[in-house]
């Protein structure tokens, strides 16, 4: 049901539509049973007519079943279509701490498992419709037959349909543990493919992952899926088991109890045969349909966790800001390291249009978290920021992020170049390539590059051409330098800082580079989570430092 309300929300006419041709498709297929029976009745006194309405049944038959299948394979999958998107761009207008909570495993199993589990189940639907318009229409020629021997039909299916109940409930329950169960598996699998440098290097960790950590969590998939499969497999016997008692019934009971001959015995055993097929793909659907409405569950539980926040701006409004303001701005997290609560702030901080902002402080300091902040993808406990006067706020959260363009430690880098399509900048992408040393493996090509599968050093100095191309009022740099080659690092220091100061940018600089801490209009000092003081330029001819809130 929860399917077919999915689909009905696309189009609940094309649903209804293609239900209508499959009860046709029903209603043929129940009149090529009559017509067949009605022949064996009479085969001796057949006549050319019977086969002209028999190849017209079976022409109606054909073509109402293709219609109805293609029509709701294309519902369905359409259904799962705008599916995955609304997830996607919910995912995309959730906040990032939220999504950093939720954890990329649970996302991941969402996106990729559960919308896949839920298409296979809408591949059925078009099966499934079609053959209860042929279980409806057979049934109704049985009542026509033999009233009593139709409702004799009836109450074993009843009978048996209660009898699935209960197994059914419980093999749910089974798919249900074992789909949460899934989770854990792909967060193992997450830190089998993340961390397989480490588990390489390490055999006793090694040992300990897979002994302690994924083992374990696959067993306990592997023994609720079975269970729930397996209660699901019995029932699918026991279903085929009653079509072959009521078979006996008619034949062996039935006649001591109700007038009835052999062309009518005939007649209803031949019409129960034609139905065993599409009542036993109704039962073999009962598995992926229950698991189908496990996922569509899992989904509407994550989506009700995600809490959006869309805006409609997709540029910044100025290409240049002045400044970006921090007043007593606060953000608290929890450390697991340390198994408690980090606060950061309160900070007090003006940032300028063109001037480079370096900060530096020890690991855990609050580095990261401030870029954050900074950027938009946090949002501040406490306190307000400022960009040209304007504080962002929740709702204008969106627009006030589209000002910057940040690499961050764990980057991702994309084929597709902003403004790759401007000659100008295009041409002078090309010379930083030569610079970066990157020409020789990337070519920008109709705004795109050309290959990604470049070492993480390559791929950090694509990124930051990506992010010159941006163009963007403000850029912040977390530690971009921290593994480049010494050229590179003057590259950057001494090339790309100083165009976007030229530019009039607002650049911010994470950094430990001591070296060119004299490049810098203002260096800045984070301990514990707050401000210090500047540390002073030993640079006679670096710019002035200025202080923490000129």
């Amino acid at each position: 049901m929860d399917l077919l309300i999915l689909m009905a929300k696309r189009s609940w006419l094309a649903l209804l539509i293609a239900s209508l041709t499959g009860l046709i498709c029903g209603l043929a297929a129940a009149g090529l049973i009559a017509l067949i029976n009605h022949s064996l009745e009479v085969f001796d006194q057949l006549r050319p007519a019977d086969g002209l309405y028999f190849v017209a049944l079976v022409g109606l038959a054909v073509v109402s079943r293709g219609a109805s299948d293609v029509s709701l394979l294309r519902l369905g999958q359409g259904a799962v279509h705008d599916m995955r998107l609304h997830l996607s761009a919910k995912l995309i207008d959730t906040p990032y701490a939220q999504l950093q909570r939720l954890g990329k495993h649970r996302l991941l199993t969402m996106l990729t498992d559960d919308t896949q589990t839920i298409s296979q189940a809408v591949e059925l639907v078009p099966i499934l419709l079609v053959n209860t318009g042929i279980i409806t229409a057979c049934l109704a020629y049985l009542g026509w037959l033999s009233l009593p021997l139709l409702g004799l039909t009836l109450s074993l299916i009843v009978l048996g349909s209660l009898s699935f109940n209960w197994p059914q409930r419980q093999a749910l329950t089974s798919i249900a543990r074992a789909r949460e169960l899934k989770d854990q598996l792909f967060d193992q699998y997450r830190l089998l493919t993340d961390g397989s440098k480490e588990l390489q290097l390490n055999h006793p960790r090694r040992q300990h992952f897979f002994t302690r950590l994924l083992l374990p969590v696959s067993q306990q998939y592997r023994r609720d899926f079975v269970r729930g499969m397996s209660i699901y497999a019995v029932v699918l016997n026991w279903g085929n088991a009653v079509f072959y008692l009521l078979i006996g019934g008619v034949l062996f009971a039935a006649p001591r109890f109700i007038d009835m001959n052999a062309s009518l015995a005939t007649g209803y055993i031949l019409t129960i045969l034609y139905m065993i097929t599409p009542l036993s793909e109704l039962m073999h659907a009962l598995p992926i349909l229950g698991r189908a409405s496990i996922a569509l569950n899992k989904i509407r539980a994550l989506e009700g966790e995600l809490r959006t926040v869309s805006d409609t701006a997709q540029r910044p409004s100025q290409p240049q800001v002045r400044s970006l303001v921090c007043r007593q701005v606060t953000h608290t997290y929890y450390r697991e390291r340390e198994d408690g609560h980090f606060t950061l702030g309160p900070i007090d901080l003006t940032l300028n249009a063109g001037e480079v902002v370096f900060i530096t402080g020890g690991n855990g300091s609050g580095k990261t978290t401030l870029a954050l902040l900074l950027t938009g993808l946090y949002r501040p406990e406490s306190g307000d920021i400022e960009l040209d006067e304007q504080v962002s706020s929740a709702s204008s959260n969106h627009h006030y992020r589209q000002h910057f363009s940040a690499i961050f430690t764990d980057f991702c880098l994309f084929e597709d170049l902003l403004n790759g399509d401007d000659p100008q900048r295009v041409q002078q992408a090309r010379e930083y390539l030569i610079d970066l040393q990157l020409d020789h493996k990337v070519r920008i090509e109709n705004g795109q590059l050309t290959t990604l599968a470049l070492s993480t050093g390559q791929r950090k100095r694509l990124a930051l051409l990506s992010a010159w191309l941006e163009d963007r009022p403000c850029y912040l740099f977390d530690e971009w330098a921290a593994d480049q080659d010494p050229v590179f690092k003057h590259f950057f220091y001494n090339r790309i800082l100083s165009d976007l100061r030229e530019r009039q940018k607002l650049v911010i600089v994470i950094s430990h580079d001591d070296t060119y801490f004299g490049l810098a209009d203002r260096l800045i000092r984070i301990e514990n989570g707050m401000l210090s003081d500047i540390t002073p330029s030993n640079d006679a001819d670096a710019p002035a430092l200025a202080k923490v809130c000129p």
